[in-house]
């Protein structure tokens, strides 16, 4: 059998508790008869808890837009897996380029952030991507290497059994922007191969993320190696998202 399409809706810093619950109670319907793909997402934390409320007893799993690596202490402003799985978390996300390009987190500080929730029993969704300067010096793939390195450095097979790899270009997140369908199934391609000659555990779903929306949805779920989408803007349209899990369903 096909491996099921994840469709994963990062909502970033949007819709506080209130307007998360209108916004899930929309996604209901959507996992009722799903076939064909799997539907994840993820609010801002202080939202986690009312939308875990609303999709209590569906298939649509809820998880974090990031994670701590220790189970408490003087950690201010983070949050951990412990405190996540109270509100109904599943899964986390880490690495996500908004965190690297504007906050500052190293691949070090990430694959902290990875393996420490790995290791807690959380599922993660670990992001890799290049700027555009780096796609048009022809490093991409040479960036993904790095960020993934001190990840790949640590993990066992048993760990990678709940990691979820998404491939981002940051040039393409939020700004209309998506790679070429040859250069996702390139780089995709070239994710498997070095994973396959780096890790003893087989490779783990690749997501595409970058302005996914409906337009283009249909031809990047077809691309060899592409395991569903990471979407940010369309994940919390109430037009686009349904349009989004009918491609996937197709």
């Amino acid at each position: 059998m096909a491996q099921k399409h994840i469709l994963v809706g990062n909502w970033k810093m949007n819709l506080g508790p209130a307007k998360a619950m209108e916004m899930a109670a929309h996604f209901l319907p959507l996992a009722k008869n799903l076939q064909k793909s799997e539907i994840w997402v993820t609010p801002p934390f202080t939202s986690i808890a009312a939308v875990t409320d609303v999709l209590k007893g569906s298939k649509i799993r809820v998880g974090a837009q990031n994670v701590h690596w220790a189970e408490s202490g003087a950690f201010t402003g983070e949050v951990s897996v412990a405190m996540l799985r109270e509100c109904g978390c599943s899964y986390a996300i880490t690495g996500h380029s908004e965190r690297r390009h504007v906050f500052g987190e190293t691949s070090e500080l990430v694959a902290k952030r990875t393996l420490g929730a790995l290791k807690s029993g959380l599922c993660v969704i670990l992001c890799v991507g290049e700027k555009l300067d780096e796609r048009e010096n022809g490093a991409t793939l040479e960036v993904i290497k790095a960020q993934l390195a001190p990840v790949l450095k640590e993990l066992t097979p048993e760990l990678a059994k709940n990691l979820v790899l998404a491939y981002e270009p940051v040039w393409a997140i939020g700004t209309g922007k998506v790679a070429a369908i040859k250069d996702i199934e390139e780089t995709h391609q070239g994710i498997i191969g070095h994973w396959q000659k780096s890790c003893a555990a087989p490779c783990p779903p690749i997501l595409y993320g970058g302005s996914v929306d409906p337009d283009n949805a249909t031809a990047i779920l077809k691309v060899q190696g592409v395991g569903g989408c990471l979407i940010g803007g369309a994940s919390i349209h109430p037009e686009k998202f349904p349009k989004l899990v009918a491609i996937a369903e197709q």
